[in-house]
């Protein structure tokens, strides 16, 4: 190309840039170039872009068709999963099925078992029940023999226990009424012992009380008031009162010798409520012991009226009639009372037994009434059937309410002083006759009263206020 200002040619090699054009001119391919190189740049880019569009495009389809296909895996996985489930429950479920079947069939059996089972069972219970029944009265029954065979045999052990001791009867030819004796010794009588001798009441409360304990040995029978015999610890027979009776571990025994009379053993005593058991035994005549020691004089008659006590109720317990129940008298018949015991345990018959027990008919059935008759020996406190401490015993005691034994040992106290005997004139001492010197017209009395009061007792009173030389005592 030629240059506008100095019209040449422009040649790079030969000729150097004139001037601007010629700069120019020498620029002009080279910026051809590069336009070129930039068109190609931007056809090259385009294209690659064009190719990276293309493979973006290619691979969003890929990831879509593999996602798609993971789902269907994962779709046909899970399906198989449930087809498997199913089928377990399927099977399960026929398994259920056979179960109930067979469950079912098994119940079939049991109630067609039961069905045969139960054909005729009510009149197989009412007939066990009747057998059942008739066995209980059979055994009932004999257990009734078999306590009437025992009630034999103490009234048997009783009897001859009783004749054995010697228990007599007889007659006194003076008063008319009956002595007793046991062991060749007169049973006293309570209310009239003031005329017997200590040798006599003691020896014929001993006897009373030794064939008393062997009765309810052989009846197995409790008293109420404790008796005890004589033994190593004291020699001589004893008796409780209800209170203090078979609830003591040791006893503060009458007249005791040794540490009981210290006064730490009488405060031991005292403080732990140790009974004292009452004396069957006296050792002075009664009027002597009643003056010289009031106290053991009202224990040995509560004494006394306790064994009496004891015969009573042991006699209304085995049937035996003492009279009165509510008489001191009655009560205190000891010798009558045993008497009484004896023919009573005489009267059964020892050789059979009664087959129509008490409450019960030979076919087991209970018997609506019952004679009283002769029941000795059936009620005690070692056997179940006619128990003592049962329901019927307990109510059989109340039938024959006895009086206390405190107020009959008042009664029979009041009755021996006032049947003791008095002297008809006073012994007066010397201090009393003071009083007749101030009157010598009455010498000759006095003188014939004192001896007339000197033959008639030994006894010495004490001289009274407004006595005057002698004073007659009121005869009875």
């Amino acid at each position: 190309m030629d240059c506008d200002i100095c019209h040449r040619g422009h040649d790079a090699q030969k000729l150097p840039f004139l001037c601007a054009v010629d700069a120019r001119n020498s620029l002009y391919e080279g910026r051809m170039k590069i336009l070129y190189a930039v068109l190609e740049n931007e056809h090259l880019s385009k294209q690659v872009n064009d190719t990276s569009a293309t493979n973006t495009k290619n691979s969003t389809n890929l990831s879509t068709v593999e996602l798609s296909l993971a789902q269907q895996r994962m779709s046909e996985d899970r399906t198989d999963q449930i087809l498997a489930a199913a089928e377990r429950l399927r099977e399960e479920i026929k398994a259920a099925r056979e179960e109930i079947r067979g469950r079912k069939a098994a119940l079939a059996r049991r109630k067609a078992d039961l069905a045969a089972v139960s054909d005729g069972l009510v009149q197989r219970r009412f007939k066990q029940q009747q057998e059942l029944d008739k066995s209980a009265q059979v055994l009932r029954f004999r257990w009734a023999q078999a306590a009437e065979a025992t009630a034999n045999t103490r009234a048997f052990l009783c009897t001859e226990a009783i004749r054995l001791y010697g228990l007599r009867r007889a007659k006194k030819t003076s008063s008319g009424r009956y002595e007793y004796q046991l062991g060749k010794a007169p049973i006293i009588d309570p209310t009239a012992m003031d005329s017997s001798t200590p040798e006599a009441i003691s020896t014929s409360l001993a006897h009373v009380a030794h064939i008393l304990i062997l009765i309810c040995h052989y009846l197995s029978i409790r008293l109420p008031a404790e008796i005890t015999l004589p033994h190593r610890d004291y020699p001589r027979p004893t008796i409780f009162n209800l209170n203090g009776s078979y609830q003591h571990s040791r006893a503060s025994f009458p007249g005791f010798s040794g540490s009981s009379s210290s006064p730490s053993y009488q405060r031991e005593t005292e403080s732990q409520r140790i009974p004292r058991p009452r004396p069957l035994f006296v050792d002075k005549p009664l009027n002597q012991l009643a003056k010289e020691d009031p106290s053991a004089y009202s224990f040995f008659l509560e004494g006394v009226t306790l064994l009496a006590y004891n015969i009573a109720w042991l006699c209304c317990s085995q049937g035996v009639s003492i009279g009165d129940t509510s008489n001191f008298e009655d009560i205190c018949s000891m010798g009558r009372n045993l008497y009484a015991f004896l023919l009573s345990a005489s009267a059964r018959d020892f050789r059979t037994v009664n087959t129509n027990a008490t409450g019960w008919a030979p076919n087991g059935g209970e018997v609506a009434e019952e004679g009283r008759g002769n029941w000795l020996g059936r009620y005690t406190h070692g056997g179940t059937f006619y128990f003592l401490g049962s329901a019927e015993g307990t109510e059989l005691i109340r039938t024959f309410k006895l009086p206390s034994p405190i107020k009959s040992a008042d009664k029979l106290k009041k009755k021996l002083i006032g049947d003791a005997p008095t002297p008809d004139w006073e012994v007066l001492d010397d201090d009393a006759w003071k009083v007749e010197d101030l009157h010598p017209t009455s010498n000759a009395t006095t003188v014939g009263a004192q001896g007339g009061a000197a033959k008639g007792s030994t006894t010495k009173t004490p001289s009274r206020s407004g006595s005057n030389g002698w004073t007659k005592v009121k005869h009875r």
